[in-house]
């Protein structure tokens, strides 16, 4: 029997740039679109509280079946009778509708669920920004493991050419044994140092697929030249200039929204003292018949109708000081609020003065770097010209490029920390959202 060959497809990885990322991020994490079913679900309350103020119309049928009759004892004189009250089978039908007229308590509670809705839609702007910040980070992490294995596999070339070289002078007697194992040791440390980073590398795309709610199996790129031209970043310059405006953030919408919240809670609480008034319409058709039958037609049923319309009206006179309590309550839970916002005002403004102070030192900290990774290439150039002259020992080759490797692991983990600290200003401003234009 002939066999079969399975061949795999190739699967064509997806590329995607940071904006790429964060908008499908928007899309698919699952944290905000939980936050968008409390919204729509906000939506829907407020339809239930409108409800009140709309007409309530009910229907209602019965039958009834009069087993043993009632029946009435009539004494008359001494005479006493006994006589059957009603039919042996009942029927109703009936409908009634309701309408309030004046209920504060009602109109108050339409007031508050409409700033829930707007209090449940500031909640998914709180949870987007943090969504975005926490992807952008994941990818700044898991590009920057890409670069150092670029500069791995880099310096894994060179030390491969290095080692022909060796081998070369070793077997033509200009060498020595010892500059070749150590050059196979270098080697071999390399290549263990890149596969760690792919162990790296993987669960940092992993972890960046879960927030952008990416399918584990899916195969992902990533474009970043920056990290990758570790040369060339600039910053705007309007990113640490000027104050940070305080009502812009999320963080003080959301606060001043709980606060009108506590404010109708109380006006609802205090609406207990007012009176209700409601309009009430009803209307009964009911039928008795000695049979099982209520046609019109049967000389034995008996239909008749009934219909009312009228007022209710309800006065609280006195509760037990339950609604003095509750508005007391909705005030302290005002004040707890008022305080959160000072307290969240200085710790935003903390934030936005450590953010500004951090971005300024990694960016020294970044060209210090840059320079010192200019110098280390330039120096392993020169040795590594002089070591295929034969004029500089191995030791001094090996050392420079060891430096060169160092630096510019450095200079990428420099880099890394002015986008992170660049991300966090954002987020301090309340601008993380600039990322997606």
């Amino acid at each position: 029997m002939a066999g079969i060959m399975l061949i795999p497809a190739f699967v064509q990885a997806q590329e995607y740039t940071l904006k790429q990322c964060l908008e499908l991020a928007l899309k698919s994490n699952t944290r905000i679109e939980k936050a968008r079913y409390d919204y729509e679900e906000g939506e829907q309350k407020t339809r239930e509280v409108k409800a009140q103020a709309l007409p309530q119309v009910n229907g209602k049928a019965s039958f009834t079946d009069n087993l043993l009759v009632p029946a009435f004892i009539i004494n008359n004189n001494g005479t006493v009778s006994v006589l059957k009250a009603g039919l042996q089978y009942g029927t109703s039908i009936s409908a009634e509708a309701q309408q309030q007229l004046f209920n504060q308590s009602v109109f108050t509670g339409i007031k508050a669920a409409k700033v829930s809705e707007e209090y449940y839609a500031q909640n998914l702007e709180r949870v987007e920004e943090e969504i975005i910040q926490q992807t952008a980070t994941q990818f700044l992490q898991a590009v920057s493991v890409e670069a150092k294995k670029v500069a791995l596999e880099s310096s894994l070339k060179e030390i491969a050419q290095n080692l022909k070289i060796a081998e070369q002078r070793y077997s033509l007697g200009l060498g020595r044994k010892v500059d070749v194992d150590r050059l196979r040791v270098n080697y071999t440390n390399i290549k263990t140092q890149l596969l760690s980073l792919d162990d790296s590398y993987s669960q940092a795309i992993n972890q960046l697929k879960l927030t952008m709610g990416v399918d584990i199996a899916t195969a992902i790129t990533l474009d970043a030249p920056l990290l990758h031209d570790t040369t060339t970043y600039q910053y705007d310059p309007n990113l640490v200039e000027g104050d940070m405006v305080w009502e812009n953030k999320i963080e003080f919408k959301q606060l001043s929204t709980q606060l009108k919240l506590w404010d109708l809670e109380k006006q609802s609480f205090a609406s207990g003292y007012y009176p209700t008034l409601s309009a009430y319409a009803n209307y009964a058709r009911n039928g008795a018949s000695q049979e099982f039958n209520f046609a019109e037609s049967n000389a034995t049923t008996n239909w008749y109708s009934t219909s009312a319309i009228g007022l209710n009206l309800s006065i609280p006179i006195f509760d037990g000081f339950r609604k003095s309590a509750q508005m007391q309550q909705s005030k302290i839970r005002h004040m707890k609020t008022e305080r959160d916002m000072s307290f969240t005002k200085q710790q935003s403004n903390m934030q936005y003065t450590n953010s500004r102070n951090a971005f300024a030192t990694h960016y020294a900290n970044y060209l210090a770097q840059k320079q010192n990774a200019d110098l280390a290439l330039e120096v392993l150039h020169i040795t590594q010209q002089n070591f295929n002259e034969g004029v500089s020992p191995l030791t001094d080759l090996l050392n420079a490029e060891s430096a060169q490797l160092n630096a510019q692991n450095q200079l990428i983990e420099a880099l890394l920390k002015v986008k992170q600290a660049e991300i966090d200003l954002l987020k301090a401003k309340g601008e993380i959202k600039t990322l997606l234009i």
